[in-house]
């Protein structure tokens, strides 16, 4: 008698193509070099809609008082806007952000190795989230005219040693990879 084979059940994998995560985590390549034109070239930075976008810049860096955690800020186009930096001792925003650091951030960042903190320009807010404590300042008049422009960023003065979440929204400059065009170790 001739046998039939026992049916097979095969399972169904439906994916779907606008949930896929493909966050990069990336060193945070220093555009003050020659490479970069000194933090002239677009190549060097990420384009990243900073005023609309629900995502911030993800950064794992160390936090101390003795150097600032520094991200550029460019327009579409590549002007410069100005420079957000942090550290311990203070908070600035080019033109519009001065003040200490409130003791909320400072006893939230990791005192050994690297803080995990995020930056963003929300609806005109400047924001820093280190964990659960969050500074935020709204920007007003020319302070927000002029960084609602903010479509691009760039990392200043930070080494390889520390990264970032390149996030789905956000597009990378060709300089901007696992080595940044070669100035920074394979990891």
């Amino acid at each position: 008698a001739p046998t039939t084979p026992a049916p097979t059940t095969t399972a169904a994998l439906t994916i779907d193509p606008d949930n896929i995560i493909t966050d990069k985590k990336l060193p945070t390549c220093d555009c003050w070099q020659s490479e970069c034109g000194y933090c002239s070239k677009m190549e060097c930075t990420v384009q990243h809609d900073l005023l609309n976008s629900d995502t911030g810049v993800q950064v794992w860096s160390t936090v101390d008082k003795n150097s600032f955690n520094s991200i550029r800020l460019y327009s579409e186009e590549g002007e410069t806007l100005g420079t957000f930096q942090w550290n311990t001792r203070g908070i600035f925003l080019t033109g519009c952000v001065g003040c200490r650091t409130p003791w909320r951030l400072r006893r939230a960042r990791n005192t050994e190795g690297k803080t995990n903190w995020e930056f963003s320009l929300k609806d005109g807010v400047v924001r820093l989230r280190v964990g659960d404590a969050v500074y935020e300042h709204a920007l007003k008049g020319e302070c927000k005219e002029v960084y609602s422009s903010a479509k691009r960023f760039a990392f200043y003065n930070m080494g390889c040693e520390n990264s970032f979440l390149l996030h789905d929204d956000m597009e990378a400059g060709e300089m901007i990879n696992e080595t940044c065009a070669g100035s920074c170790p394979a990891r």
